[in-house]
């Protein structure tokens, strides 16, 4: 019995051994074939072999190429100038100066038609064809006709397309999301927004794809308690924290009291109060005095004195005394 078990024993091991050992190719004198191990599978009749993937060999015999399974089943004609693993049981054949892709049974998957493949990620690949770029996805499929001057990963999510000399976004499914009519987009850092330029102008963009402000301004800034900052000819306006827009109106922001979340600007030589809500409160004050914890501040208008809160709303000094605030500071 254990020299039964010792005989079974040391076959398992040679099976396995010869099961292990790869088919390789294998060179005889001038032509090329398979081997495994000891065993000739396919034999050398070929000008030129290499391994392409797991059991596919590429060939080539009397200058054209084709593809010859390791049992030597050919099945891919030699009939392209090249052919390569383009993956998911498709290779990529040549003829003349173009690429298309076959499947294993040596039907056309995609035309003949383009000049590089390149993937940008495990699913999609770019493709250019007479000069633009396009997608196809793993398996072959056009995602994105080849139509555009550029194709580049713009996020997760996008791609960025560049047509005219313009640029747009594109999802991976094809579908426009920007028209190409921009010159660029730029990542705001430490925000979830883009800076979208055409000229010297810029605007605002979400992930998605959403222009929030069309490219009319000459700065976009993140440096207020109010949102971002925007400039245009000169003059200063904000984009809330709230989404709120409130147009570049102002020569200059007095000062900003974050606590509050306002700012006191100047339009014309008077004051007035925006608020990262969104409130605006027109400048009509001569003079205005910071804002205390109770959110009132002194103002003069028309030189007479006055306050005012951060909503605008003015009220007379017994107004203020009666309800038992304190002056600011």
């Amino acid at each position: 019995m254990k020299t039964i078990a010792f005989v079974l024993t040391v076959f398992l091991s040679v099976s396995s051994a010869a099961y292990s050992q790869k088919a390789e190719v294998y060179q005889n004198k001038e032509k090329f074939g398979i081997k495994q191990g000891d065993k000739t599978l396919v034999k050398a009749q070929y000008d030129a072999m290499e391994l392409l993937e797991e059991g596919f060999f590429a060939f080539r015999k009397k200058g054209k190429c084709g593809v010859i399974t390791k049992s030597g089943t050919v099945v891919i004609p030699e009939a392209y100038d090249d052919v390569k693993s383009f993956g998911n049981g498709l290779f990529l054949v040549k003829d003349g100066k173009a690429w298309g892709l076959v499947d294993r049974t040596n039907k056309l998957v995609l035309p003949i038609a383009y000049t590089s493949f390149k993937f940008v990620n495990d699913h999609l690949c770019e493709v250019k064809s007479q000069g633009k770029f396009g997608l196809i996805n793993k398996y072959g499929d056009i995602v994105i006709p080849a139509q555009y001057e550029g194709v580049a990963p713009f996020n997760d999510t996008f791609f960025l397309i560049e047509k005219g000399g313009k640029s747009g976004l594109i999802d991976d499914a094809g579908k426009v999301v920007v028209e190409a009519q921009y010159d660029g987009f730029d990542k705001i850092v430490d925000k979830d927004l883009y800076n979208v330029r055409l000229g010297n102008k810029i605007g605002l963009m979400t992930p998605e794809g959403q222009v929030l402000l069309a490219p009319v301004y000459d700065a976009i800034e993140d440096d207020s308690c109010i949102g971002m900052k925007l400039t245009e000819n000169g003059k200063i306006g904000f984009y809330t924290k709230t989404r709120h827009l409130i147009a570049p109106a102002y020569s200059k922001v007095l000062f900003y009291q974050p606590e509050l979340g306002l700012a006191v600007v100047e339009e014309a030589g008077k004051y007035g109060i925006v608020t990262a809500r969104g409130t605006v409160t027109p400048s009509a004050y001569e003079n205005i005095s910071r804002f205390s914890p109770r959110g009132i501040a002194f103002v003069e208008k028309s030189g007479k004195l006055m306050a005012i809160n951060v909503e605008g709303r003015e009220m007379v000094l017994q107004e203020i005394m009666g309800a038992g605030n304190q002056p600011p500071k």
